[in-house]
């Protein structure tokens, strides 16, 4: 019994360990490297995917901008005088918001992947996945907005 608590007790330890960070996994990682691809077709394919996931990204923030401003006129704080309208502020401010979430994005995503070693061969995938999560995550952030366009 004793032996049993004690293997127990060292398995719980070892085995979250050695796992992978739900972060930096995904299906875009499970379909690039699937049926004895490569690995650098695998890494490829997946830097291929974060690409085409931060064009998305960047595509709604634009739309979302640009909505933001056509659709939100009155004058700030409703003040006739006032050279700005609630569109411009808001725009501008959402526009900061989004080069800041960026920002936060890749050093989010550097320091998941700091559990591997900088030169093993997955660091660079792990970085690109995470990205790849925390953008589709972004985008149901921005769709949480409700603006009025139809947006991805």
């Amino acid at each position: 019994m004793k032996n049993y608590t004690i293997t127990l007790l060292i398995a719980s330890l070892i085995l979250p360990l050695s796992g992978k960070a739900t972060i930096s996994w995904g299906e875009e990682w499970e379909s690039c490297f699937k049926n004895g691809k490569t690995p650098a077709l695998g890494y490829e394919c997946l830097s291929d995917k974060k690409e085409t996931s931060e064009k998305q990204l960047d595509s709604l923030i634009a739309k979302s901008g640009k909505s933001i401003k056509t659709n939100f006129i009155g004058a700030f704080n409703g003040k006739e005088d006032a050279t700005e309208t609630y569109g411009d502020v808001y725009s501008t401010r959402f526009l900061k918001s989004q080069d800041i979430w960026k920002q936060y994005r890749k050093e989010f995503c550097l320091a998941v992947a700091s559990q591997i070693n900088k030169d093993a061969y997955d660091y660079q995938a792990n970085i690109d996945q995470c990205e790849i999560n925390l953008n589709r995550r972004h985008k149901e952030e921005i769709n949480l907005l409700g603006l009025p366009q139809a947006v991805e």
